[in-house]
Order: structure tokens, then sequence, then C-alpha cells
């Protein structure tokens, strides 16, 4: 024992730089061995998005691009498939097919007819020849698709612009069928209907698409005046609020003035634009009239319209 002691005491610098190396090396070896299991998680991951991409070699990834969120591998192979379907009319020239994979809103908003189809979309896209394309999630049920050019059969070398176009997926009774054209989808809201001041405003139904909204609205005026619901004095006084109080402004050079008057015992239907970005976690909970008259007729009569006391905020909730 008292040997061991000297020993320490004459070689405590070397014990110490031992000590030193034995723990360095064994936190060196765990921390490989984490390195390695975690290495065996990330491609046991990743098997699965490289299968889907042998079968579909257009998938970018099974992440959202937004999010980050993973996708199901049976959801996205559903959803691409009907992607791709439409894509690969369109390569083909099968206009028909290809618009019949459209929504009925996506027709009714876009293209009524197969030859407006052909005019807007496909031409614009594919009179040059057929395209090569990507499909990547980009949140929920809406795809980004980027196109180029395929130089192999158009033989231009200017073809191979990118385009990117935003594709909407909606199941319906087992049936799957898109929006393109960023257009995501149609909302029909159940007794939305706000009163004020003896005059009745519906939201019957919304459309959404990736840059903006358009809201169709009933206002039903049961007064015993004319109405005006805005004065046109601003661009910003017409709006969308959401839970943050942030306010999205609607288009006002997209409206008529006359649009906005509504007669007595007169019920008016219109459209309103909004600078609304389609967001998965936006949630609105009014569309506000900050300039409404109750009385046009005595607002149309006031000489110094700036100072008219007559003019109300009109909350419509969402």
């Amino acid at each position: 024992m008292n040997r061991i002691i000297r020993y320490f005491n004459q070689n405590r610098k070397k014990v110490y730089i031992s000590l030193i190396i034995i723990v360095f090396l064994f936190g060196l070896l765990q921390l490989l061995n984490v390195m390695a299991k975690n290495k065996k998680e990330e491609e046991k991951d990743t098997s699965g998005i490289n299968e889907i991409m042998q079968n579909n070699k257009s998938i970018v990834s099974n992440k959202s691009a937004v999010s980050g969120t993973s996708i199901s591998e049976k959801k996205l192979k559903k959803d691409t498939d009907v992607i791709d379907n439409f894509f690969k009319y369109c390569n083909e020239g099968n206009i028909e097919n290809a618009y019949n994979l459209l929504t009925d809103e996506c027709k009714e908003e876009m293209y009524p007819t197969i030859d407006e189809f052909k005019r807007i979309y496909y031409n614009d896209l594919f009179s040059e020849g057929k395209r090569t394309y990507t499909i990547e999630n980009w949140f929920g049920d809406t795809y980004q698709v980027r196109m180029t050019g395929d130089i192999l059969s158009t033989g231009k070398i200017d073809g191979n612009q990118t385009k990117q176009d935003y594709v909407t997926i909606v199941e319906k009774d087992g049936d799957y069928k898109i929006n393109i054209n960023n257009y995501v989808g149609r909302t029909k809201p159940q007794d939305k209907t706000t009163s004020y001041k003896n005059v009745d405003i519906t939201i019957d139904e919304i459309n959404t698409y990736m840059d903006y909204e358009t809201y169709t609205i009933s206002v039903k005026n049961n007064t015993e005046n004319s109405i005006l619901l805005d004065t046109g004095e601003s661009t910003k006084s017409v709006y969308l609020l959401d839970k943050n109080n942030a306010k999205s402004y609607f288009y006002s050079n997209e409206i008529l003035k006359n649009k906005l008057i509504i007669q007595s015992k007169y019920t008016n239907k219109l459209k309103i634009k909004f600078a609304s970005p389609y967001s998965s976690t936006k949630s609105l909970k009014s569309m506000v009239f900050s300039k409404f008259v109750l009385n046009y007729e005595e607002y149309q009569n006031t000489e110094d319209k700036s100072n008219y006391e007559g003019i109300l905020s009109f909350p419509v909730k969402l």
C-alpha cells in the first residue's frame, strides 16, 4: 500500500494525465456510439422516402416545405398520384381527361369550359411541348409543382424556363380531384349573418387562392334609406381582421362604387377581393366596413363630407 502511495506521489502528474486521457477516450467512444445510432435512425426514416422516389421520381420530399411536418406515405402516394395523372394527361395532350380531374368549383371559378381551360392554362404551359416536373408538399393538401421544358421533346433550350403552380387535393366521397393555378378551394359558411342598424350581411361563400381571398356576400337593407357600404375615401377602409388584429385590405379598384350602394328594402349580392394570402394557421374573426353610411342621400347632400357624423363601423362576424 505504501508503495502505491509513494508511486502516486512521485508520478502525480503522469497519473492525472493518464486519467484525463482515459476519460476523454471514454467520452469520445460514447459520442461515436450516439452518432452511429442517430445515423441509423436517420437512414431508417429516409428509407420510406427513397422507396417513394423510386416509384415516382418527381416527388421532392415527404415533408411540408412550410412547416417541416412529415406527410404519411399513404397520403403522399394518393395525393401525388392524382397530380401525376393530371400532368401526364397534359403532356400527352389529353385535355379532356386533364379537365375532368378538376373540381367543380375550380371549373366554375377558373375555367367554366374545356375550351377556356385549353386556352388559358394548357396553351400557356404546354404549347411548346412536354414538361418535366417535381411535386413537393407545401402544407396540408396543397402541393407546389415546379415545371421545366423537356428539352428532349422540344429541342429548344429556351423551353427550359421554370414555371410553378400550386395544386390542392380535394377528396369527396372517396373521389380525388384537384384545384390548380393557385386556387385552393371554396367554403360555404353556415349561419354567417350579422345584423346591425337593421342591415343584414351574410357571408355566402369564400374562395381561397394562394395570394388572396374573395368573399361573396349578400347585403339586405331593411331600412327606409339607401345605404353605402364604403365611402371610397380610403383603400384601407374595408378589411379582414384576424385574431391578432392584423388587417388584410380589400382591392378597392376591383369593385364599382354603385355596387356598394344598396337601395331601401333591396338585397344586393357582391364579391369582394382581399389581399389575404392562404395560410393553414390563419384565424379570421371579422370583415370590417369601417366607413359605413346608414343614410346615403344625407351623406351625398353633405357639403363637407369629412365632418359627416353618420359614418359608422360595421364588423361582420366570420
